[in-house]
């Protein structure tokens, strides 16, 4: 029956995710033009694609985990008894995805006021960002602590699990650093859909392993949401996830693992985004040592766009790189 629950949340993610693209595709497109003080004219085959599609995500999400967490309580009643921990640990992954996903909302909002070409500017300011991502980390960690599901310590390889007091503040950095690196993946079509898809199955296939099936539900409706916004953001675009959807994935990603103890597990799972930022910062520290950049464009899907690469392939090896990072997970996994 929790089978059947997992089914459920992820029907109904793509489903609802589907429906809501539906809708909303034309609604984002007159808040960007109004945003952006333009004529409502004809749809132009130029005009900007919409932005902030990471809304039809955690909607979508949310309503499709109530439903399948509903199915599993059914199938399995000692969730809301014995094992209630469970339905916590579930509301903080949920809540700490949804409070960076309004992070990245709050950039989207501040992108579109301005009066770029494209219509899309640079957004929040540095510290503007990264105090309220560190704001959601905290919460996240609070919430934890406070319900006594704080993961005090991390897998090694080789040694298994080592106990670390300064595994909190580890845990707090991982958070904020994948939130700036999914930001930074923003802007290739379907990068960050495409890696937190397979992210989230290797989720599914981990929380069962480790003994946590019944919170797979999460990942489960997550996948089933990213592969409706896939269609929707393969191009040619309709719809872009916008800065809200790669941090609400990010969050997902970072929450999910953290919540059962085992938050080292969203560092190979995030491996795309990884290297997406980690571009970045070695082109701005090769800059300012040398004068000059060490990459002819970051980060990655640039770097690939200026080779001559096309969108798909560019998607394609970055879901291939994902799934390298998925099994890197499963690896360390086996060290738990």
């Amino acid at each position: 029956m929790i089978r059947f629950a997992l089914v459920v949340a992820s029907v109904l993610g793509f489903v609802l995710t589907a429906a809501l693209g539906n809708m909303m595709v034309p609604l984002l497109r007159e808040l960007q033009r109004a945003a952006r003080g333009t004529q409502p004219d004809s749809d132009a085959p130029d005009s900007p694609v919409p932005t902030m599609g990471g809304l039809c995500l955690m909607v979508g999400t949310l309503a499709a985990v109530g439903v399948g967490w509903l199915a599993a309580c059914a199938a399995q009643p000692s969730l809301l008894g014995s094992d209630r921990q469970m339905t916590s640990r579930l509301l903080i992954a949920l809540l700490g995805s949804l409070a960076f996903g309004a992070v990245g909302l709050a950039d989207d909002l501040a992108r579109i006021r301005s009066r770029y070409p494209n219509g899309l500017g640079l957004g929040l300011r540095r510290t503007q960002r990264l105090a309220l991502e560190c704001i959601a980390a905290a919460l996240v960690l609070g919430l934890l602590a406070l319900n006594g599901c704080l993961p005090t310590g991390l897998i090694l390889p080789g040694a298994g699990y080592v106990k670390c007091t300064l595994a909190p503040l580890l845990w707090a950095v991982l958070l904020v650093a994948m939130a700036e690196a999914a930001r930074v993946a923003d802007g290739a079509d379907g990068t960050v859909c495409g890696a937190a898809f397979a992210a989230m199955l290797g989720l599914m296939m981990l929380e069962t392993q480790l003994g946590w099936f019944p919170l797979a539900v999460f990942p489960a409706a997550l996948a089933g949401a990213l592969m409706a916004f896939l269609l929707w953001d393969f191009p040619p675009a309709k719809l872009h996830p916008g800065r809200c959807g790669c941090l609400y994935a990010a969050g997902a990603i970072g929450c999910i693992p953290l919540c059962i103890g085992y938050a080292e597990l969203s560092i190979p799972l995030a491996l795309p985004f990884w290297v997406e930022g980690g571009m970045v910062v070695l082109q701005v520290l090769f800059c300012r040592w040398k004068g000059r950049p060490l990459f002819a464009a970051a980060p990655l899907h640039r770097w690939l766009e200026k080779r001559g690469m096309s969108a798909v392939n560019i998607f394609y090896s970055l879901c291939a790189l994902s799934v390298c990072g998925l099994a890197l997970a499963v690896r360390l996994a086996r060290w738990a």
